[in-house]
């Protein structure tokens, strides 16, 4: 049962390392060794804050991780929430307001990020909601390199990111199009 629950922190803004507006939005996460590394190296961010807040201590790399690779770029708030009686028995849950105003990107985003104990180790997950101002098939050129066709899901296009960055789904709306990104990330010990 989640019982507690972290205040909205907005962050400032997050670290940019992605140039492309490809980049930018659509590549989904960094490997588990890099997030690993980063943690040791990037100052304090409102993920780890705010799960530090909340007694999470076990996952709190990996939901730090995936917290920025969702937020690359971005200006941001966070809430966080995680079990009140035993937190590192538990998920950490991260819902994410993300605002891009950069030269090449402009708009708003979300995102829910999670990690969770996993035997030894953690496993965490990103959903990213990032509505485009261009069409799908423009998009679709900007996904990363190495990026393959999977097939539909009732109609909507679903591909694997180049680079094992997870997924995407391209979903039409208008002469728009929303960018559902998809990412898995496991930190064994």
């Amino acid at each position: 049962m989640w019982r507690r629950t972290s205040g909205l922190i907005p962050s400032g803004t997050a670290t940019l390392r992605a140039t492309t507006l490809a980049a930018l939005l659509l590549s989904a996460a960094p490997s588990a060794a890099q997030t690993a590394a980063e943690s040791t190296t990037q100052a304090p961010s409102a993920f780890s804050e705010q799960a530090a807040q909340l007694g999470v201590s076990r996952c709190a790399n990996l939901f730090a991780g995936i917290g920025r690779a969702a937020t690359a770029g971005s200006t941001y708030a966070v809430q966080v929430q995680a079990d009140g009686d035993d937190p590192d028995a538990h998920a950490v849950q991260g819902v994410v307001g993300i605002a891009y105003d950069r030269p090449d990107t402009q708009g708003q985003a979300a995102a829910v990020v999670s990690a969770a104990p996993a035997g030894q180790g953690c496993e965490g997950q990103m959903v990213r909601v990032a509505p485009f101002q261009v069409s799908c098939p423009e998009v679709l050129g900007l996904l990363p390199e190495g990026s393959t066709a999977v097939g539909d899901l009732a109609g909507v296009p679903l591909y694997n990111l180049g680079g094992n960055q997870g997924q995407a789904l391209l979903v039409p709306s208008g002469s728009s199009c929303v960018v559902v990104s998809i990412a898995r990330m496991v930190d064994s010990p």
